[in-house]
């Protein structure tokens, strides 16, 4: 059995046996202030078998209807027996001004009284502390609930103990109705701030202070592959936590990596928080996922150039993000023949307008380099013919035994000989090892051009376009 459950049925037990004392204690002696405790130990009947159902239902594994589990149904009966005991004092508070209009002040038998509220008092102290003990170890509102209703049983029974050592010593019974309102008023106020913690735990109420938030957070951002928290949600129920994290990840990353990135949150949950059962829910998300203002923010670059006639080309763009604001650096090619003052507005007037077009942008760094003036295409260029068959023959047999040279390339095709007015332009679609890293192949490029403007016989080769291409099978 559910240990709960054990306890549960433990404290129905003892509550009976309360019950039976003070019920005599008040018919023997007819105390207001005893009527106050009866009730509410006699009502502990109906509160002590609605917590025992609360407890054994919220121990139920989650299900289809209720996948997050049942343990919200403790706290349902938490506040169920707050607000009874509310309705149950306001009108007893109201029965002891009625004692005291109309001066109806008995109490009988004090000495017996006396008796039986020591006995119930002892019993009381000692297993309500067993309750509330019992109820923090197992997270459980409902038990602390009985054991702190027992406790405040103890120590109305003081007050109650007080008012029969009044009557019997001093023969005043005035005190009779006033401590009864007292004890009323005491158990109102305990009612209250139960229900206030059990409706807390309906509605989600976050236990987490900011600052362990915080903390996780930033211990988060730490890891590897991890470029931003988007957004940390906390809800408990009972002893569980559901954490629930999305994150910003790097592109392509292995789901090896995506683990190791869970499992280091995971250990960092229950570092964080050790007094719950913690179940992290973790979405990662790449950063091309989002809204790209790496690719909007290029294609803006270019189209604004238009506007710039002095600035020929851009490199070395880097975009940095910080939350929610993103940093550009790069460097803009603008024409040689301009001052350093021409330039340097130019550079500003160009940051503006794209802090204009793009908000999000908070900083730009621009770094000036100055470059001649673009080629322009010759009028005697306009004008070309390919070379004739035996000529492109021997060119084909000279740029084959080039490609010989390199292992990586399995074969060309599409080669094209121009010839210009004023020289010629060798063009082809050299074939690759598909596995070949892209920067090893534009090395190999970058040697082929060098080695074909060598070995072909040419008049004036004004240059060599290759296309890379994978060899598919």
């Amino acid at each position: 059995m559910n240990i709960k459950i054990k306890y549960g049925i433990f404290s129905f037990f003892i509550i009976l046996i309360q019950s039976f004392i003070k019920i005599l204690g008040l018919i023997l002696t007819g105390s207001l202030s005893l009527l106050s405790e009866s009730v509410d130990t006699f009502t502990d009947i109906f509160f002590v078998s609605l917590t025992i159902f609360s407890i054994y239902i919220s121990q139920k594994p989650p299900d289809h209807e209720h996948m997050y589990g049942h343990s919200k149904v403790d706290s349902i009966g938490a506040i169920v027996q707050g607000i009874m005991l509310i309705n149950i004092y306001i009108y007893l508070i109201i029965n002891a001004i009625q004692r005291l209009l109309s001066l109806d002040f008995t109490v009988k038998q004090p000495g017996i009284g006396l008796i039986l509220l020591i006995i119930s008092f002892s019993i009381n102290i000692i297993f309500s502390r067993i309750l509330i003990w019992k109820g923090k170890q197992k997270d459980s509102l409902s038990l602390r609930m009985q054991g702190l209703n027992l406790f405040q049983d103890s120590l109305r029974a003081i007050i109650v103990i007080i008012n029969f050592l009044i009557v019997i010593f001093l023969s005043t019974y005035i005190f009779d109705p006033i401590f009864s309102m007292a004890i009323s008023i005491f158990i109102i106020i305990s009612a209250i701030k139960l229900i206030k913690v059990g409706v807390e735990n309906l509605i989600d109420v976050n236990p987490i202070s900011k600052l362990i938030i915080n903390d996780l957070r930033n211990k988060i951002l730490n890891l590897e592959h991890v470029n931003d928290v988007n957004n940390i949600k906390i809800r408990a129920s009972g002893k569980n936590l559901f954490l629930e994290i999305q994150l910003a990840v790097e592109d392509h990353i292995s789901i090896i990596h995506a683990n190791e990135i869970l499992t280091a949150i995971r250990s960092l949950s229950n570092e964080l928080f050790p007094h719950y059962k913690v179940e992290t829910i973790v979405e990662m998300n790449p950063l091309s996922s989002e809204p790209s203002i790496s690719e909007s923010l290029i294609n803006i670059l270019h189209t604004m150039k238009s506007e710039f006639p002095s600035i020929y080309d851009f490199q070395d763009i880097y975009i940095f993000r910080l939350k929610e604001k993103y940093s550009l650096s790069l460097t803009i090619l603008v024409d040689y023949n301009l001052t350093l003052k021409e330039a340097h507005a130019t550079c500003s007037d160009f940051e503006n307008q794209i802090k204009q077009q793009v908000p999000s942008i908070s900083r730009i760094i621009t770094h000036i380099e100055p470059r001649e003036p673009p080629n322009k295409i010759s009028s005697a260029l306009e004008t070309c013919e390919r070379v004739d068959s035996k000529v492109l023959e021997q060119i084909t047999k000279n740029i084959q035994d080039v490609l010989n040279k390199f292992p990586h390339i399995k074969g060309f095709h599409d080669l094209e000989c121009w010839r210009f007015i004023d020289g010629h332009i060798l063009e082809l679609s050299v074939l690759f090892n598909p596995d070949i890293n892209i920067a090893e192949a534009h090395h190999i490029i970058s040697m082929l051009e060098k080695d074909i403007k060598l070995e072909v016989s040419l008049e004036n080769l004004k240059d060599v376009i290759i296309h890379p291409e994978p060899l598919m099978d």
